[in-house]
């Protein structure tokens, strides 16, 4: 039986773009540790199929917690991007920031949503958005964070292991990532592979992917900091920012 396997991996620098729209692989570093593997499962076992719902299980769970992660993108050819990803629902907050020092942000207030950049040496501007418009571009952007897109994936891969289909496989392993304990689900297939690690509370720590070619055929994210207790005022307007009401209907 010929099978299709869909990569389900929204990349950072396409996200990033989007915010911008709005507003007008693994790194290395000394706060990421990572250690062999200490568990792997094949797809041929019934227990695959069950650690991949209780994977799932696992990433539903961080849509209500309240978190501030911060990661490193990384793109095919090789750019870095800093994201940051805070919630404490319903408020939320969505960062890049470029190579050159730009932020950008999409921010619910918890009341409204905005739009901000802030360019080096400069004040920064805001926009207020539509509840709709707003809630909707900020929603796109946090699902590829929060693990929305890999749950995507994830049921796509239950359903191939459901099959038993040849050639699959399906290891699940532990490591540490950002100083948090994360469990791995690492996918490969007619020479492709994937790999998505969750903390315990759901949160994404890494996603990456090859194609069968044996490059990045998407770009990878990799968590460098985490809290459970992100600080209040960044779910404010930033200090002295100029904001820009659009009228409604406009």
């Amino acid at each position: 039986m010929a099978v299709r396997v869909r990569w389900v991996l929204v990349t950072p620098f396409v996200a990033a773009g989007l915010l911008m729209a709005g507003c007008g692989g693994s790194s290395s570093t000394s706060t990421t540790a990572t250690t062999s593997a200490t568990s792997s499962t094949p797809t041929t076992s019934g227990g695959s199929a069950n650690q991949l719902q209780n994977f799932g299980g696992t990433i539903k769970a961080a849509k209500n917690a309240t978190f501030k992660a911060v990661y490193t993108s990384t793109s095919s050819s090789g750019g870095t991007e800093t994201i940051t990803l805070e919630q404490a629902p319903p408020k939320q907050a969505f960062t890049t920031t470029d190579s050159s020092g730009t932020v950008s942000t999409l921010l619910n207030t918890g009341t409204a949503t905005y739009a901000c950049t802030t360019d080096p040496g400069s004040t920064p501007n805001c926009t207020s958005m539509s509840s709709a418009g707003g809630a909707g571009a900020l929603s796109s952007l946090v699902s590829v964070y929060n693990g929305s897109t890999a749950l995507a994936a994830i049921e796509g891969w239950q359903t191939i292991v459901a099959a038993h289909v040849a050639g699959v496989s399906l290891k699940f392993t532990n490591t540490t990532i950002a100083g948090q304990a994360v469990r791995c689900a690492n996918w490969s297939y007619q020479g492709s592979s994937a790999t998505y690690c969750v903390t315990d509370k759901g949160v994404l720590a890494k996603v990456a992917s090859t194609d069968s070619s044996g490059s990045s055929g998407s770009s990878g994210f990799e968590l460098t900091s985490f809290t459970t207790s992100p600080p209040a005022s960044d779910f404010e307007l930033p200090a002295n920012a100029t904001v820009v009401t659009i009228p409604t209907g406009a």
